[in-house]
């Protein structure tokens, strides 16, 4: 009882939120989104994991990809 710490709640954070409301353009975009929605919660007990670091990559990630659009 003493001693012990109480195990950590996982890091509410809705990764839709972070990107911009608008819709992806790219197919390479959505399944990124898709994958990282998946796998996201997996990493939520992981030592020294940070939602906002991750949700920062993530939108990183997908700027690029929808970047690419213009580029064709």
């Amino acid at each position: 009882m003493f001693g012990k710490k109480s195990p950590k709640s996982p890091p509410t954070l809705d990764l839709t939120q972070v990107l911009p409301p608008t819709p992806l353009k790219t197919a390479a975009a959505r399944r990124f989104m898709e994958f990282c929605q998946q796998d996201f919660p997996r990493h939520t007990h992981a030592d020294g994991f940070d939602p906002h670091v991750y949700a920062d990559a993530v939108a990183l990630v997908i700027s690029r990809l929808e970047a690419t659009r213009h580029m064709e």
